[in-house]
């Protein structure tokens, strides 16, 4: 399992989670990068994606209550 280096290469893995017009929860954007072969906590991806990458890259859309995610076009 391979851990996080640095901010540049957590950007790209998680941008590499997408697929075009796709929409992800957390959680599922957390097991993608652990299929990856990279050691995640949810958590801590969540609170990444909402201070480095929320309106840079990503948009938010809640549903019923949970954050989905999907890619700036």
């Amino acid at each position: 399992m391979k851990k996080f280096g640095n901010t540049a290469t957590k950007i790209k893995v998680i941008l590499d989670v997408f697929n075009h017009g796709e929409k992800l929860k957390g959680k599922e954007i957390a097991q993608r990068i652990k299929e990856m072969g990279y050691r995640v906590n949810e958590g801590n991806i969540k609170m990444f994606i909402y201070y480095n990458m929320l309106h840079r890259y990503l948009k938010k859309e809640a549903i019923n209550g949970v954050n989905h995610y999907f890619l700036i076009s």
